[in-house]
């Protein structure tokens, strides 16, 4: 709503002052959802919500609504599937037609002002003239979002079938031996997938998979997606060689993607990958980080009106600003007089790994090394003298919590214990900002607290607690994520259907309940719920849970089968079933409780990791708490071998 306070429409927020005006006066209503990052919603706004004209009709005809889909995902879920249905994809800006009941009539992504005026008027004068016709439509279109929105069918036999094999068949058929990732474009980062393939080869031995998503990793790193000058990833790359990013760079992205290559460089032990999460890291806690410890949202992809200007370059521009070396330079990052790219502009896109590129263009790595890494930070310098691209400065609570997670992560996987302390103050920041006796909340913004969180946030919560407690050992966060799981499950879970619902059953009500399965670029709320409870059933012997986590991944196996790029999440959980889930718990006394002390001899990925010292109240641990001498608790599914001597061959520095 911020960037659209001086438009001439007259826009409303979502609430029942628009929907008792629209009933009052019997106008349709326009829902418009986009985000602060969006391109073409600027477009958008430029060309018809900045025009007097156009901004006339819509005041005249309709109700106005404007919507932030960060702040409101599961409204914008709902008119998502509309447009679906109505056009066979979606996107944004997208304008849902409603009537005053809510029910959509109509849903569209970006249309020109004439297309725009043309089809307000057209949809008015149909309500107008034939309601009937219009409430008609309404009521089908909202049956199909129902029969969308249903939760998967249970079945009630638990199968142990093996599926793991079938599933890296359906990643191989639609992989990219070229440029990596899937093969087709726009190419997004989808971290879920990627790291499936990294668990996957970790746990079955199985190199092909490892390989699929390390050369990915590095692809991704190597192309213009990524920023070499100040770190981070854009959103996704609308080329199918990660060349040509879309330029917005988003929190959930590069948090997810800190734990990804965190996890990479700890399966393959090769430093690109390791900088890489480093760099991204910086990038976030120098560039995203608000004043009291949470990050924001999000920068835009344009910047003075023009999309990636801020991070292109002419030709002449690098000349200039590198001198002598500026033909290496060009020559690594592929740059032309005439440009890589639109407008005789450049986008560092490098030719491969230092290390390989000093082969390529037969120069010394070392030298190769310095004069990149000079050559950036002389960019770095020059580019901070340009008009940066807009910051959305509100912080969202599962992005944060994403945030979380990528730390405690990058503690374990880089063996860097600066993260976990970070980790833990966060943590802290985030719940005494997002949580209280009434739940949780979904956003902060200038010390304001606002709308009630949806199961994505709290599930990603869970997992960040979970994940810092085994980076700290501090139990705290492992009681803490208890807690906020039984919450949820009050709260959120349909015991009829046995998953979890979008929206609170408090919360409003809206065309139909919404069940999120689907493992997109952040992987579903019901998917880390289902991790969330499988872990937390070994800590706390919860039986009922782990129950009702392999339920939900059995109704989801033949979706896994058919479509396993869109269930990744689910598939890594299916992986854990096959190959079983370690507990690794250490007795030891308080000295040894902040080392991160197991996971580089450990490294494999279905493994718990535990601290039981002598006051530790976490009923896996009882029977096995310090008692004067160091031991390892070796356990795989709830048995446990005979404990083992501590030494320290598991002790980090």
């Amino acid at each position: 709503m911020i960037q659209h306070a001086h438009n001439p429409v007259d826009w409303y927020e979502w609430g029942e002052e628009a929907f008792e005006k629209a009933r009052t006066e019997n106008k349709l209503m326009i829902v418009s959802i986009g985000y602060s990052a969006c391109h073409w919603c600027h477009v958008m706004a430029h060309e018809c919500f900045e025009d007097e004209a156009t901004a006339d009709i819509m005041n005249k005809y309709f109700v106005c609504i404007k919507i932030d889909r960060e702040e409101l995902p599961d409204v914008d879920q709902i008119y998502m599937d509309a447009c679906q249905l109505v056009n066979g994809n979606g996107g944004w800006p997208l304008n849902a037609f409603t009537l005053p009941d809510k029910r959509p009539l109509h849903a569209m992504t970006y249309a020109p002002k004439e297309q725009w005026q043309e089809l307000l008027l057209n949809l008015h004068g149909l309500w107008q003239k034939e309601p009937q016709s219009a409430i008609d439509y309404a009521k089908k279109l909202s049956q199909g979002i129902t029969n969308m929105s249903l939760a998967p069918a249970l079945n009630t036999t638990i199968s142990n079938e093996k599926i793991s094999d079938d599933i890296l068949k359906v990643f191989e058929a639609q992989y990219d031996t070229v440029y990596g990732g899937p093969n087709r474009a726009p190419k997004f980062p989808m971290p879920s997938n990627y790291r499936y393939l990294l668990q996957y080869g970790e746990l079955k031995n199985n190199q092909r998979a490892t390989d699929m998503g390390l050369y990915t990793l590095k692809q991704m790193a190597l192309g213009g997606i990524y920023d070499p000058v100040a770190g981070g990833f854009a959103r996704y790359s609308v080329d199918k060689r990660w060349f040509a990013p879309h330029f917005e760079k988003m929190l959930y992205d590069n948090a997810q993607l800190i734990s990804l290559y965190s996890y990479a460089y700890a399966v393959s032990q090769n430093p690109f990958y390791k900088k890489i999460a480093m760099d991204t890291l910086a990038f976030c806690n120098t560039e995203m980080k608000a004043e009291n410890g949470l990050f924001y949202s999000a920068y835009d992809a344009d910047s003075e009106g023009i999309e990636g200007l801020y991070y292109t370059y002419t030709y002449e521009e690098l000349i200039t600003v590198l001198g002598n070396t500026a033909g290496d330079f060009c020559r690594y990052y592929q740059c032309i007089p005439s440009g890589n790219w639109e407008h005789k502009r450049n986008i560092l896109y490098a030719i491969d790994t230092i290390a390989q590129a000093a082969q390529q263009l037969n120069i010394d790595e070392q030298k190769l090394t310095t004069l990149i890494a000079e050559g950036l930070e002389k960019l770095k310098t020059f580019r901070s003298k340009r008009i940066a691209p807009g910051l959305d400065d509100k912080c969202i609570c599962s992005w944060n919590n994403l945030m979380l997670k990528a730390l405690a992560e990058a503690a374990m996987w880089l063996d860097e214990p600066s993260f976990a302390i970070q980790a833990d103050v966060l943590s802290t920041t985030i719940l005494s900002t997002y949580f209280s006796s009434e739940g949780l909340k979904r956003t902060s913004k200038n010390g304001q607290v606002k709308i009630a969180a949806f199961l994505e946030d709290y599930a990603t919560l869970i997992d960040g607690l979970i994940t810092t407690y085994q980076a700290t050992f501090n139990e705290t966060h492992l009681l803490k994520a208890k807690e906020i799981c039984e919450n949820t499950l009050a709260n959120f879970y349909n015991k009829k259907n046995g998953f979890f619902e979008f929206n609170a059953n408090n919360s409003e009500t809206l065309i139909t309940p919404k069940y999120d399965v689907n493992d997109d670029v952040i992987s579903s709320g019901n998917s880390i719920m289902a991790h969330n409870l499988w872990r937390l059933s070994f800590y706390f012997y919860h039986t009922d849970w782990y129950v009702f986590a392999e339920t939900m991944l059995n109704a989801l196996t033949p979706s896994i089968q058919k479509s396993a790029p869109w269930y990744s999440h689910w598939a890594a959980l299916q992986l854990l079933k096959e190959e079983g889930t370690h507990q690794i718990i250490l007795a030891g006394d308080e000295s040894l409780r902040s080392t991160l002390p197991l996971k580089h001899h450990y490294k494999t990925p279905n493994a718990l990791f535990g601290f039981a010292g002598k006051d530790s109240v976490i009923p896996l641990f009882e029977g096995k708490k310090y008692k004067g001498e160091a031991l390892i608790y070796p356990c795989k599914d709830k048995v446990c071998e005979a404990p083992q001597a501590y030494d320290t061959r598991y002790i980090t520095t």
